[in-house]
Order: structure tokens, then sequence, then C-alpha cells
């Protein structure tokens, strides 16, 4: 029997509930739905705005400087990029952990809900579903035909270290593969925990734009370590991510 766009989605759905998508054009009734392959500087300067003057998490922050407006942006931008890069990514990625074939993220594919300087939503306009095993494909779907384009965008939208903005998207990702394997581990099925794991590292270890972003801990629990901070302590009162780059181990 094939397999469905829609028993793939279900099926990672029951593992992790979060990891949600719906499929076919986006509802017109209801705002902030943007065509991932016609996303441009105008929209993304739009969302950044939005962020820091209407209410995202940046609203009335301000830099350890003093600065104010500056560095909202940036926050801004930066985690545009990471919430952006999970909605995206984190249901085909889910799929490919769970050796499932993945429903296909490219651009021209997706559309996604932003609202408040977030994405939000992910809805799939085609039912086209990728190889389980082809890793390559997957790396080429999900990143040379969405997030370089993507990025090189927000890059002409705000100013932000290219190495920042890429162990943002390292980090959606890793944060996808770990919800995963998380449950996995709570479940105790070690052999699906152990197929996360190597599927994760291996799929991380082929895209070139993560090449030294960040890796997975092994020790007493498999995270994520960063290696460049994604901003958002200015406005968190000082507090930082799991695995921040700020309070960072050695690398093995």
């Amino acid at each position: 029997m094939s397999t469905s766009v829609e028993d793939v989605l279900a099926h990672v759905a029951s593992r992790v509930d979060h990891l949600r998508a719906s499929i076919g054009d986006p509802p017109v009734d209801e705002d902030g739905w943007l065509d991932c392959d016609r996303i441009g500087v105008a929209d993304l300067a739009g969302v950044v705005d939005d962020a820091v003057d209407g209410g995202g998490s940046t609203r009335g922050g301000s830099t350890r400087g003093g600065s104010t407006r500056g560095g909202d942006r940036q926050v801004a931008a930066s985690l545009l990029v990471q919430s952006y890069a999970h909605r995206v990514l984190a249901v085909s990625l889910a799929a490919f952990a769970l050796g499932l074939p993945w429903p296909s993220p490219t651009a021209e594919a997706t559309s996604v809900r932003v609202v408040g300087g977030r994405a939000r939503a992910l809805r799939f306009r085609t039912g086209t579903l990728g190889d389980a095993d082809d890793v390559g494909s997957l790396v080429d779907a999900a990143f040379r035909a969405h997030l370089v384009p993507f990025v090189s965008t927000v890059l002409t939208v705000q100013r932000l270290g290219e190495r920042l903005v890429w162990a943002n998207v390292a980090a959606s990702c890793a944060a996808a593969f770990r919800a995963i394997e998380g449950v996995a581990r709570d479940r105790g099925d070690a052999a699906e925990e152990a197929l996360v794991r190597r599927r994760a590292t291996d799929l991380v270890a082929q895209v070139p734009w993560l090449a030294g972003t960040g890796w997975f801990d092994t020790g007493r629990e498999w995270r994520w370590q960063r290696t460049a901070c994604c901003l958002w302590y200015r406005t968190s009162g000082g507090r930082t991510c799991e695995g921040c780059s700020l309070r960072r181990q050695v690398e093995p």
C-alpha cells in the first residue's frame, strides 16, 4: 500500500503533537500566510518591523549597551530565521528521522503563516513525498531549494552574521530531531532512539551550510550545542537558551 502525505503528517503528529502541518493552499480568510517561493524583501522587512513595533518577543527590549531599536531589529530578524527554519523543516525532518517518506520542504511546495514576527503554521501545497532513505534529495529540497534563498533575503533586510543565521537554522533542525528522539527515549524504544540519532547526524553532516554551527552532545543527554548565539538574551533579561554558545562546552 502506498503512503500518502496525509498518512505521514498523521504519523508524525501522533509522535509529537506540535509537529503539525496542513495540506493545500492557505485559507483566504486567515491573515499572515505567505507562499514560501514568493517571499521577498518587503515581506520580511514588514515581519521584522512588526516584531519590533507591534508585539513580537522583542517588543520594548533593548540591548545590554542601552541601544534600543537597532538591537531589537537584529534580535527580531535572528529569531524570525530560527522560527521559520523550524516551522518549514521540522515535519519533513521528523518523517525522515522515523524512516518515513518525507513531505517536500521546497519553497514552491510550502506556505507558512507568520504572525508577530514568528512562523506559526505550515501548509504543504503539494502531496509530493521524497524517498525515505534519500538524504541527499532532502538536503537539496530543504536547503538549496528553500533556506539558502530565504537566508539571502533575510540578510538583505537586516545585517546579521551568516554564522549566526546558519547556527539558528542548525538549532531548529536539531530541535525537530530531538523532539522525535525524546519521545522514543521516553517510550523505551532504544532501536528508534538510535535510528533517529543516526539519521540526524547523517543529515547534518551532508549540509555544507551547517558546518561548524554546532554538534550533538552525546553525554548525559543527547542535545545540540551551538557555536553562535541567537541574540535572544538581549531581550530575555540575560537568560540564554539550552546549548547557548555563551556557555558552550568544548567540542569533542
